[in-house]
């Protein structure tokens, strides 16, 4: 790098511009204090074994696990994300690391309450909640735990399959360490006409590229790679589809799919229908290549076309005092006390927004109950800027809302709902710009809204089928060997994309790209939280205060009951086709509108 360009040093970064750890931990001593008390209070949790049945006993032992849970939570965030501000630093790795057999502890500790819960009878179960007025904040978790009574194992069991986790996540990691550490690719050409070094992180850079012979030779050269380890990578997929499947059956469930949905009691008929209505909108998708075609001027839409801008960005820089005047206006559907509390966490020490040394990158938020909600990003004048930033303090604002109005114990939001808030912050952003662009900006934003529901929803779905498919090939006796893997991809990329689109032979090692594949059965939840974050967004800018307040209502509800009401309550029923049928027309809308501009 240049002078010009060198990256700050962390120390360097003005306080204004960097998330105040110490409102976790004041210094390290403090926080190495919490850590050290781990082990004591796991011990102490482990005292009440066999005393559940006495309602005071049973209090007190949730109470201490609240307690502990709290604490552990706080000691990881803190060693972590000091981790990551700079990831050269060996006393913040260690740190982080000293941290890990601790969850695990934490897991087999508190493994004997479920099933010495479900030991008594269950109208006492029911009736628990009552007995003390501090146990009526678990009555959602006794309703929960009673609803997957037939699932729980015994206290031994439970024991035992919480020790297993590290074993059970050998694939995974190899999968992480391979992928990170030791696939090597060749050089691929650049922008320059020269050979230049190819890695994942540099792979998006490539297929972006104006130059269809860049695109193409980063495409070739990285799948090939993951080509020559195809028998490794179907190894690996397949070991951790048996893991899962370990588990399925231990805890009796009719199947891999059902025993993942069932944590956040998500009928299959949802994953199901997710697949089935999207399947009612692959034309538009077809419709939606050709135009892509037209607009970059080829004979052929290969696969790497796809990621190339067809319209040029908007070049107007942002800075982050445009971008909050920005999100002021394009969040006022919101109301505003949302406004409000948003801005007192961007001045109040919530984001860590510029790069430096050793930092890692992309971006995340990460909530630490009874602090505040804490942001990662890396700051650049543009508007994908904005979006990361909108993206983020929506994750925020739902992680505030819901340790602001619920015990800890209800505080913790699904995965489910995770994507709701932050995607809905985005598509009001998308929204705005939309309203006050010029034709050619238009062009930009219109184009971006197709992006988003094509790799958010379209590519989530096809990677959804994907797993349904490959966990159903191994609950039916079948092997899933490299031939198997790349057949199915092959298959369903046929059927999203259509014909007009090129399928080059090394699009087949694709799947074994997919990291997320790796927590089964997780993807889906990409496109269910856009459907719900375009209908709750349409909402909130078209039927004022009353879907103003269901949303936030939805945001201030944690994990309070089962996600699929709490989307009901907020308005959106995730049970029917309508989310979806939102989306695509939405996706329609701007296909069309962008087909006409260009005319």
């Amino acid at each position: 790098m240049t002078s010009q360009h060198k990256l700050a040093r962390r120390e360097d970064i003005p306080a204004a511009d960097k998330w105040h750890l110490n409102d976790i931990f004041a210094t390290r001593a403090d926080w190495q204090k919490a850590r050290d008390a781990i082990e004591s209070q796991l011990a102490k949790i482990q005292q009440f074994a066999g005393q559940l049945a006495d309602p005071q006993q049973l209090l007190d032992c949730l109470t201490a696990v609240d307690t502990m849970e709290i604490s552990l939570s706080a000691v990881f965030a803190y060693a972590r994300m000091l981790a990551d501000t700079d990831t050269a630093n060996q006393e913040y790795q260690a740190d982080t690391a000293s941290c890990l057999p601790l969850l695990d502890k934490a897991s087999a500790a508190c493994a004997f309450i479920e099933p010495e819960l479900l030991a008594l009878p269950e109208e006492t179960l029911r009736t628990m909640a009552a007995a003390l007025p501090g146990l009526a904040k678990y009555s959602f978790r006794f309703q929960d735990l009673l609803r997957g009574k037939e699932h729980v194992l015994t206290t031994e069991q439970e024991a035992f399959l919480a020790r297993t986790g590290e074993i059970r996540a050998t694939a995974r990691n190899t999968y992480t360490v391979m992928t990170n550490a030791d696939m090597k690719f060749p050089d691929t050409l650049g922008e320059d006409g020269k050979l230049t070094t190819l890695s994942e992180s540099r792979y998006m850079q490539f297929i972006r590229s104006q130059d269809g012979k860049v695109r193409a030779d980063a495409f070739h050269k990285l799948f090939a790679t993951y080509l020559s380890f195809r028998n490794t990578f179907a190894s690996l997929y397949s070991a951790s589809v048996k893991s899962s499947q370990f588990i399925s059956t231990t805890r009796k469930y009719p199947s891999m799919l059902e025993a993942a949905l069932d944590a956040g009691n998500i009928p299959v008929s949802v994953y199901e229908q997710t697949i089935n209505v999207t399947h009612e909108f692959l034309p538009e998708l077809h419709r939606y290549m050709q135009l892509k075609k037209k607009l970059l001027g080829v004979d052929a839409l290969h696969m790497y076309d796809l990621y190339v801008p067809v319209v040029e960005k908007p070049k107007t820089p942002y800075t982050y005092d445009e971008a909050r005047s920005i999100l002021k206006e394009a969040l006022a559907p919101l109301g505003q006390q949302y406004l409000a509390d948003l801005f007192a966490g961007l001045d109040g020490g919530w984001v860590d927004r510029l790069e430096n040394e050793g930092k890692r990158s992309g971006a995340y938020s990460w909530g630490v109950y009874g602090v505040h909600p804490f942001v990662l990003m890396s700051w650049h004048d543009t508007y994908d800027a904005i979006s990361t930033l909108a993206h983020e303090m929506g994750h925020s604002m739902h992680s505030f809302y819901s340790a602001k109005n619920q015990d800890y114990t209800n505080s913790e939001y699904t995965i489910f709902c995770a994507e709701v808030a932050s995607t809905t912050n985005e598509n009001l952003l998308l929204e705005y710009m939309l309203k006050h662009a010029d034709e050619k900006e238009r062009l930009y934003y219109l184009n971006l809204y197709l992006e988003q529901i094509r790799t958010t929803v379209f590519r989530q779905v096809l990677f959804a089928e994907f797993e349904k498919l490959t966990h159903e090939a191994v609950e039916n006796g079948d092997a899933l060997t490299a031939d198997k893997l790349e057949g199915i991809w092959m298959d369903l990329n046929r059927k999203y994309y259509g014909d007009g689109v090129v399928l080059d032979d090394e699009l087949r090692a694709e799947w074994s790209r997919i990291p997320h594949f790796y927590r089964p059965f997780y993807v889906y939840q990409y496109a269910t939280g856009y459907a719900a974050a375009m209908t709750l967004s349409e909402k909130v800018r078209t039927q004022g205060e009353a879907a103003q307040q269901a949303y936030l209502g939805f945001l201030a509800s944690g994990g309070s009951d089962y996600s699929i009401k709490l989307l009901q309550n907020a308005g959106v029923d995730m049970t029917s086709r309508e989310p979806f049928a939102i989306t695509f027309r939405k996706f329609s809308q701007c296909l069309d509108q962008l087909e006409k501009i260009i005319k």
